[in-house]
């Protein structure tokens, strides 16, 4: 059993999600959400070193989180299990007071 490394708990979404980088955009969908960051399930992925900007489209209320990422981990170019989904796991950088109170009320429904 694996010893449970991540600071604030995540919760499982389905947002559609526009990662603005060197190369270009990125498109891919946003699979869990925590404080901290996500993880994207995607094809390609930003430069590893590269900082990058995130338009996350989220459901109801809102147009888009906005957030500035960097990459902690990417199975994308070595799925060992066959059934996992090939993405990044993104940590959030920057983002406003406003997006993360929306991540974090979507946090607390899904604990409820």
């Amino acid at each position: 059993m694996g010893i449970e490394r991540r600071q604030f708990p995540r919760v499982e979404v389905e947002w559609p999600v526009t990662m603005l980088t060197s190369m270009g955009p990125i498109e891919g969908e946003v699979m869990n959400v925590s404080l901290g960051g996500a993880f994207i399930y995607c094809k390609e992925q930003p430069n590893t070193n590269e900082t990058f900007r995130m338009l996350i489209k989220v459901p109801h209320q809102r147009q888009f989180v906005r957030a500035t990422a960097r990459i902690a981990r990417s199975n994308i170019y070595d799925l060992d299990d066959p059934d996992a989904f090939p993405g990044i796991g993104v940590r959030f950088v920057e983002i406003s007071e406003d997006d993360l109170q929306y991540i974090r009320d979507v946090v607390a429904k899904h604990q409820e």
